[in-house]
């Protein structure tokens, strides 16, 4: 495994940022970790690149521990955290060479390397440009192109498209698209369109705590629909529920002597099922339409209710 997390937890005196957060990563793929402002999304991704060190629990990386090891962590891994690093005065292939000399890339793979990583984030053209001058979607790169530098097995980046123009959003989606077969990456966002076409697998926190560990494909695989029912409300929702292959009911809306129900279940058979049941029991079954889920519908369903708790 990559990546090793087990009961971690970060306290800021009396506010836990992180609570027995525990998952692990296979060798290559793309995880993305979402949650609203403040999950602790951002804390995690400094422990793992050892900028902060846990309360409590464990983490390694690529088989290094993080507080017993933090110099073997970082070895191993490319960090662009959520406000790029630079030295203002310096040009970007000046900083990008400091950068892969403190990274002990020999000397003799340093321009080689380094030509990779400009051309990789479209930098190729401005290489001689003071950083200082750079507009942030500019310095974003920067910092995913010193990620880059010496093929690590793990990247770690903190919103990586946030400030980027359209075509650069693209560009770097399609590079990190291209690493999945080549090291993990684990990168936090708050686009989930984004995070659903990228990733193989998504983890969700909530004020600090994992409350969903999820492959992508699950998603997609997963059945939903809309039934429509003429039938007592509670009568019909608690036969829905109780399909075997149905997990979760909702009510939508009544209209006039119908109730209208979202339903998620295991697999195609639960609308059969549901139809069956309606027709024995003389309910009118006026509509049943599949839908589709998104990484939306799965996220609020997780982040709604604690939303509204906080409102």
């Amino acid at each position: 495994m990559s990546i090793v997390v087990r009961d971690l937890t970060k306290s800021f005196g009396t506010l836990r940022a992180l609570d027995r957060v525990s998952f692990e990563t296979a060798p290559r793929g793309i995880v993305g970790l979402i949650g609203p402002n403040g999950a602790g999304k951002s804390t995690l991704l400094r422990i793992l690149a050892t900028y902060l060190q846990p309360t409590a629990g464990s983490v390694s990386v690529a088989g290094f521990d993080c507080v017993s090891d933090a110099n073997g962590v970082r070895r191993q891994i490319g960090y662009l955290p959520d406000t790029p690093p630079g030295l203002n005065d310096a040009r970007i292939d000046e900083y990008l060479a400091f950068r892969a000399q403190l990274k002990g890339i020999p000397r003799r793979d340093r321009q080689r390397e380094l030509d990779r990583c400009l051309a990789a984030c479209q930098l190729a053209p401005v290489r001689r440009r003071l950083i200082g001058r750079l507009s942030h979607g500019f310095r974003r790169r920067v910092g995913l192109a010193d990620a880059l530098l010496g093929r690590p097995p793990v990247l770690l980046f903190d919103e990586p498209t946030i400030g980027l123009d359209p075509l650069q959003i693209r560009l770097t989606r399609e590079l990190l698209a291209g690493l999945a077969g080549e090291c993990v990456v684990l990168l936090s966002t708050h686009l989930l369109a984004e995070a659903e076409g990228l990733c193989d697998r998504v983890l969700i926190l909530l004020r600090g705590k994992l409350v969903s560990d999820m492959p992508i494909t699950d998603l997609k695989s997963t059945t939903r629909f809309e039934i429509e029912i003429v039938g007592p409300q509670s009568a019909c929702h608690e036969m829905l529920a109780g399909l075997p292959q149905v997990t979760i009911v909702q009510f939508v809306t009544r209209t006039d002597e119908s109730n209208v129900f979202a339903v998620t279940g295991t697999d195609d058979r639960a609308r059969e099922l549901a139809a069956a049941e309606c027709v024995s029991r003389g309910w009118g079954l006026r509509e049943l339409r599949r839908t589709t889920e998104t990484l939306e519908d799965h996220f609020v369903r997780f982040a709604g209710p604690v939303h509204r708790e906080a409102a």
